[in-house]
């Protein structure tokens, strides 16, 4: 435990040991160098030295704007981000906000003081990090930065904002790849296991996202009224409620789905409940309720995971000898079949799925399925020429 004053030419560096076990830290002098600063610095190391000696140096007493501060380096402000963020949203986003933030930020930035970031240095790291992952994926990773940097900004009210000019292209998102109903009538027609023979009409004919797909439970269906209630989706081992209120939603069954479900209801209908909880759209408070799940791995007794379902897909669309896709084009189906069947307005799909108006039926989830599209011109013909 030690100091001491280094000259190098024109410049003055306190060194300092404060405890055995920690590394040696230097602090650089931003005082001209003059015999009578040389002096000053040869008494404030000498000070630093007692002060370590009787347990009582302060770093930040000395070097308020030091980098070896954990309060002036983003590592410090990180920490501060992940703490505040952790009470506001879901806790699956908050694990891909802590996986930006551990894995890119922290190993790149961790040390550094926040004031010596500057655009220029970001647009090379931008670079450095699209030669192994997505347009998406580092524009979340850039805006995590942005926001741990917005802390210290806002604490300071420092104006300068280096993320400011910084524009990230998306690339354009992949098109829905829906089934035919060719290959839909392959997948039904092809023998599977008991566990889900009967959710895979309700893959194509529902409309719900897997996350909504695997919690559904009884509880939920009015099978005389052909509706099923919309309340709580399940993701990443936690139940929460829709993740907007307009996900919240009773939905019309079409026929091969409720054939399906009461075929399901002879399988699972009168197993016993279960309790779970529910987290609410505050990320805080959490509700019970008692259910009956549909779609039950009898393996484990419980509801299907989604690698769970994912591999019983996959394996069953090769037995189909059908291309492989997602099981979350099942939902792209339902639109673009529904689309391509003209007999419905894309209003009321889109009401289906959840959406407040079309435009995410035409941008992520709708596409014309062009061998099932009706014979329009003959209609069209038909129609002119009455």
């Amino acid at each position: 435990m030690s100091a001491g004053l280094e000259v190098r030419g024109k410049s003055m560096r306190i060194w300092m040991k404060p405890h055995p076990s920690e590394p040696k830290i230097s602090e650089t002098l931003d005082w001209p160098f003059t015999p009578e600063n040389e002096k000053r610095a040869k008494q404030l190391a000498e000070l630093i030295k007692l002060e370590i000696q009787l347990n009582k140096f302060s770093l930040a007493k000395h070097f308020p704007n030091s980098k070896n501060l954990k309060k002036n380096q983003i590592s410090y402000y990180a920490n501060l981000y992940l703490t505040i963020t952790i009470k506001e949203v879901a806790p699956s986003t908050f694990d891909s906000y802590k996986g930006h933030v551990n894995n890119h930020i922290l190993p790149k930035w961790g040390k550094l003081h926040p004031k010596d970031i500057n655009t220029n240095m970001l647009k090379k790291w931008i670079e450095q990090l699209k030669d192994t992952l997505n347009n998406k994926t580092v524009r979340e990773i850039l805006t995590r930065l942005s926001q741990v940097h917005a802390i210290w900004r806002d604490e300071f009210q420092i104006q300068y904002n280096p993320f400011q000019n910084i524009v990230i292209h998306q690339t354009d998102t992949p098109e829905p790849d829906p089934f035919t109903k060719t290959e839909i009538a392959m997948i039904l027609n092809t023998e599977t296991d008991l566990d889900i023979q009967n959710l895979l009409p309700c893959l194509f004919w529902t409309g719900l996202s897997m996350s909504e797909q695997i919690p559904i439970a009884w509880e939920d269906i009015d099978l005389e009224k052909g509706t099923i209630q919309i309340s709580r989706s399940y993701v990443r081992g936690i139940y929460r409620v829709t993740k907007n209120r307009r996900r919240k939603r009773k939905i019309k069954l079409l026929e091969p789905a409720i054939t399906a479900l009461k075929k399901q209801y002879v399988i699972t209908g009168n197993m016993r409940g279960k309790t779970i909880d529910i987290l609410q759209r505050d990320n805080k408070t959490k509700k019970s309720e008692r259910v009956r799940f549909v779609w039950i791995n009898h393996e484990r007794s419980n509801h299907f995971e989604y690698h769970e379902l994912r591999y019983r897909w996959n394996k069953h669309l090769k037995k189909a000898k059908v291309r492989k896709r997602g099981i979350n084009q099942g939902r792209h189906t339902f639109a673009s079949q529904l689309l391509t069947s003209g007999q419905v307005p894309p209003e009321w799909i889109a009401e289906q799925l959840g959406h407040s108006d079309t435009s995410m039926i035409y941008k992520h989830y709708g596409k014309l399925i062009a061998e099932d599209l009706p014979d329009y011109i003959t209609k069209l013909n038909n129609y002119i020429s009455m």
